[in-house]
């Protein structure tokens, strides 16, 4: 992709403009003829820059592994569902056609990445996060097919068909038919044979021949016999305490789907003794709509889900002692024109907001905006870089609302959230008009909101993703809740605090006034409400 004319490319994020420069290169010019002063030159980078990010030409490689799987990962939710051959075809076919732009380089790299001893080779020790994220894909395909067998031979299968996706994967780079037409047939051939062997896999020879396979994969797999992920599923487990998911599906005790893509991030981290790194899209900016909230600046709402994150830190770090920290990614710049919300008021609630966590004292949270990934003077255009750099196609996504249940919901809850801003906001129209105006508005908000998450994912490749939003039970993000709310959709920046005798609840300004609750200020600013006599 190119970068918006807007934004040129000296005031790209630095790891991201030089990553993308060198794997363009790459493409063009072939892995061998380019230097590292090639990439930095034509990234308009020093070269001491460069070396900030990529100590070698094979960091660069590594990097696009990690792109790969950050884009499968938040695919996964879109599997078809039904049997296992089925689902086995759709990831490869998908790894395949993201794989696809960089054939040149990976041909390239045919000898290193069979070498073991080498840092890009597929068994190396270098590679062995991405190999564990990769098994993770490969266990929710199995275990979320119709099909899927016990649970006893779930992983021994997910690593026998991760083992043989590396065999399409090699054809295809070797592949010279029309169009790889060739490795269409073999993946079609595997998957058909994968439809007549799953039904056999439970009988009595199913266990002992998977077992025999499962066990010299899992050898040639090259994984540490220290891989454990026990401190890793308690520090899951403490964290998917709090989740909010789409449906009734694993909302109550996750499963080991909901686990999976989770794991190996967490080891990532765990593995080298480091604080877990989490990523947070939130706290943007007040909604415009004074029926919802009290101003627009932050009030108690914002200081009781800044508690909740430090706390969520604190509680890992007694299951796991080095901790974790969060790195909250407010999110106003991208959808301030969207949502009505000046990029002043976005300013001034960001300030407030540090001077919230600075008060507070919350050691393990800190802030990221825009213009701390992008260089600009204009938001407008940094806003525009993002859409065009790495939003999907809006028919693309209006397909998947129409067509997938977890995508239809999360459209459903920020339509109406829109709408609700719309028709306090123009009272002059009529609410047909402001619904129907608002599906616009929606979808360009989740457009937006899955490119600032795919640009946070480049400049943050090992974090794990909260959500503010609820997500689907198996997806790579996990939806969190972080107050006490009427409903699941609610946020601080959406409504106001009531506190009641024994607890407190999350609720819209105007739900809050109707009880008959009283207004509290704090240092001259309207901060929460409170039960009164006649409530």
């Amino acid at each position: 992709m190119t970068a918006n004319p807007a934004l040129p490319p000296s005031t790209l994020s630095a790891r991201r403009g030089l990553l993308d420069t060198g794997l363009r290169l790459f493409e063009e010019q072939g892995f061998s003829t380019v230097s590292l002063a090639d990439i930095a030159t034509a990234a308009n980078q020093p070269l001491a820059e460069l070396y900030r990010h990529f100590g070698a030409k094979s960091d660069f490689v590594l990097g696009l592994y990690q792109r790969i799987h950050d884009e499968l990962e938040a695919r996964v939710p879109d599997l078809p569902a039904g049997p296992l051959a089925l689902r086995f075809q759709a990831l490869v076919q998908l790894k395949l056609e993201l794989l696809a732009p960089h054939q040149r380089t990976l041909r390239s790299q045919m000898a290193a990445l069979l070498d073991a001893d080498t840092p890009t080779g597929v068994l190396s020790a270098e590679t062995e996060s991405i190999r564990l994220r990769g098994l993770a894909l490969f266990k929710i395909a199995v275990r979320g097919a119709t099909d899927a067998p016990a649970e006893t031979l779930a992983t021994q299968l997910a690593h026998t068909l991760y083992a043989a996706h590396w065999g399409v994967l090699g054809l295809r780079l070797l592949d010279r038919s029309a169009g790889g037409e060739a490795t269409r047939d073999l993946l079609e051939m595997l998957s058909a044979g994968l439809a007549l062997a799953t039904p056999q896999l439970d009988s009595l020879l199913g266990p002992l021949l998977l077992g025999q396979v499962g066990a010299a994969v899992g050898q040639f797999m090259q994984l540490s016999p220290e891989v454990d992920f026990d401190v890793a599923r308690r520090v899951a487990k403490l964290v998917l305490l709090h989740r909010k998911v789409l449906g009734p599906e694993c909302a109550v005790v996750p499963c080991e789907q909901c686990l999976a893509l989770h794991l190996p991030k967490l080891h990532y981290f765990i593995s080298q003794g480091l604080p877990v790194h989490f990523i947070l899209p939130a706290f943007p900016a007040k909604s415009p709509n004074r029926q919802k909230v009290l101003g627009s600046l932050p009030d108690l709402g914002e200081e009781i889900a800044l508690n909740f994150l430090q706390s969520l830190c604190e509680d890992i770090r007694q299951v796991y002692a080095p901790g974790a920290r969060i790195s909250i990614c407010a999110d106003g710049r991208v959808f301030a024109d969207l949502v009505r919300v000046s990029d002043e008021d976005v300013s001034a609630y960001n300030d407030a907001l540090k001077q919230q966590l600075a008060r507070l004292g919350t050691r393990d949270l800190d802030i990221v905006n825009l213009e701390d990934l992008l260089e600009t003077e204009s938001f407008d255009a940094a806003r525009a870089w993002i859409t065009a750099e790495f939003a999907e196609p809006l028919a693309e996504l209006q397909a998947r609302v129409r067509d997938t249940d977890h995508h239809r919901a999360m459209f459903n809850g920020i339509h109406r959230f829109v709408s609700e801003d719309g028709m306090a906001l123009e009272p002059e129209k009529s609410k047909s008009r402001v619904k129907e105006e608002s599906k616009a508005v929606a979808y360009e908000i989740i457009r937006r909101s899955n490119a600032w998450t795919r640009l946070l994912a480049q400049e943050f490749p090992h974090a794990l993703r909260l959500s503010i939003h609820p997500q689907h039970p198996h997806s790579d993000k996990i939806g969190l809740r972080m107050t006490r709310a009427v409903d699941d959709w609610l946020t601080p920046w959406h409504g106001v605090v009531l506190l009641r005798d024994n607890d407190y609840l999350l609720m819209k300004r105007q739900q809050a006034e109707e009880l008959g609750a009283e207004l509290v200020a704090l240092d001259g600013r309207p901060s929460h409400f409170v039960m009164g006599p006649n409530s």
